[in-house]
């Protein structure tokens, strides 16, 4: 869907309005020991508008994205805020809004790859791995291919559109170590298209290999100590725990509907060795696994 399309509706606006379009393809292809047990392609998509009226929101969604449909789901939105506001009475000021722009679409320029090319080489890689490595006993290799479409229009003249892809390629290895099998998986890729990410099995078997030595490694390795340790966690590890136990407690909309982080809103809540920094699309001179250069309410990242 294109932006020129959601403008037909513009005049449709008698709120504060955003309406936002939305559509998932998903392709996964999975192989477990050279054999192919997974096939799937589906796509998801629909329609919402979001309406603001004297402090309060209503909201409407459809699956379809006929115009009819559209319509109908502008109108419900506004009314269910103006219904809310006439219970609420909150006489809330106007929001304070701005507009953005932007167009970014990620699609890869080449050639479309077919299932059986990417099936071909996904089995290029089990290949690989069977050959050099014998003592496996059980491989699963899969692609996994997202593209995210999104599209915009806000009634303070916000408009974007986006097409981020992100395609992953996901080895789990086992090996037999005399009590049980140790398994470990890893993922390569990233954004992008799988055109763009993949093609040539061979570019990935150094990664591979490095990625059996680790296996072998774990395998060699013994169970810890039950009880309290003093440990050295590694940076993307440490990253990921703060991540989880910081940065989603401080959300801004989580901590105003109740969130258990409320009481140190404008607190430290950290040590200020720790660092947390969100990144919109660039980091470090480096674009962002999946780049969010206007959001969701039409603000520029």
């Amino acid at each position: 869907m294109n932006l020129e399309y959601l403008d037909k509706f513009k005049n449709e606006f008698s709120e504060y309005t955003e309406l936002r379009y939305q559509k998932n393809n998903n392709v996964r292809l999975s192989l477990l020991n050279g054999d192919v047990i997974s096939n799937i392609r589906n796509s998801s998509s629909g329609i919402s508008a979001r309406v603001y009226a004297g402090g309060v929101w209503g909201f409407s969604s459809d699956p379809e994205t006929g115009e009819t449909n559209v319509s109908n789901v502008i109108r419900a939105a506004t009314e269910n805020a103006r219904f809310l506001d006439s219970r609420e009475n909150r006489h809330a000021m106007p929001l304070i809004y701005g507009s953005a722009e932007g167009y970014h679409d990620f699609s890869s320029k080449r050639k479309k790859a077919s299932p059986k090319e990417i099936i071909g080489f996904l089995k290029e890689i089990d290949a690989y791995l069977l050959k050099k490595y014998p003592d496996l006993t059980a491989r699963s290799v899969t692609m996994s291919n997202l593209d995210m479409e999104k599209a915009l229009l806000t009634s303070e003249g916000s408009r974007a559109y986006s097409l981020i892809p992100r395609s992953l390629l996901i080895i789990s290895l086992t090996l037999d170590k005399g009590g049980g099998p140790v398994d470990l998986y890893d993922v390569f890729g990233g954004f992008g298209q799988y055109e763009d990410q993949f093609g040539i099995a061979e570019d990935f078997y150094e990664s591979l290999d490095l990625f059996y030595e680790r296996l072998r490694e774990k395998s060699a390795g013994i169970y810890p100590d039950a009880g309290e340790h003093d440990v050295i966690l590694d940076a993307d590890l440490a990253g990921i725990l703060a991540h989880e136990a910081i940065g989603h407690t401080t959300e801004a909309d989580i901590v105003l509907g109740g969130s258990i982080a409320g009481e140190y809103l404008n607190k430290q809540v950290a040590s200020p060795l720790i660092n947390l920094v969100d990144f919109a699309h660039t980091a470090r001179g480096q674009q962002c696994p999946v780049p969010v250069y206007v959001d969701d309410e039409g603000t520029e990242a």
